[in-house]
């Protein structure tokens, strides 16, 4: 029997991460599920084999899964040896910053096939207002296979719903040129009214 896909998505600082966790804490306190969360390499919000959440009033942070962003599938096998190290099957796989893992959708096209409930966090949208990665492919899995979308909050300075992350390099919006990935975490929520893209070709 296939499984079941969460999806939540929202812009910077809606606490995507923040509501991954406490979804995989519930799972694991009163479902006693065993939930393995793994995390794309190009993640570097926090330290390696961690994934943490902004919001210091929920489930700060967990160990996970580190695994390179171009590869998912060299998790599956992971998979496998942990259900042979702890006697019995991973009920759920939840992956944060969904959109920086190359074959996204049909990584989790194979776990939701393989049985396992699968949660994914990440951003729709990347610094341009262009689709990120294959986020947005997902709800195609969600229709199909049974699931939910949460779609999360943040605001603009302004106070309206924001739904652009707005990259900030220097105090100043970041140039449409500018690469999709950079490290770094210097990004504010905004409005359609107060979204900046210098050098936007359209």
């Amino acid at each position: 029997m296939p499984g079941k896909l969460e999806m939540i998505v929202g812009p910077m600082r809606s606490n995507k991460t923040a509501e991954l966790l406490r979804r995989i804490e519930t799972r694991r306190e009163y479902a006693k599920q065993y939930v393995m969360l793994l995390k794309p390499s190009t993640d570097t919000k926090a330290a390696a084999g961690q994934v943490e959440s902004r919001n210091r009033n929920g489930c700060g942070k967990m160990e996970a899964v580190e695994f390179p962003s171009g590869n998912p599938w060299a998790m599956l096998p992971v998979i496998k040896a942990t259900e042979q190290r702890i006697g019995k099957r991973v009920e759920c796989i939840a992956l944060d910053e969904g959109q920086f893992v190359h074959d996204l959708f049909l990584f989790t096209k194979r776990l939701l096939d393989l049985g396992y409930d699968v949660m994914v966090s990440g951003l729709e949208l990347d610094f341009r207002g262009m689709p990120f990665g294959e986020m947005l492919d997902l709800s195609w899995l969600v229709r199909t296979y049974a699931g939910n979308v949460t779609e999360l909050v943040a605001y603009c300075s302004c106070g309206a719903k924001a739904l652009y992350p707005q990259r900030m390099i220097e105090g100043r919006p970041a140039e449409y040129s500018s690469p999709i990935i950079m490290a770094g975490d210097n990004y504010e929520p905004r409005c359609e009214e107060h979204f900046v893209l210098p050098g936007r070709p359209h």
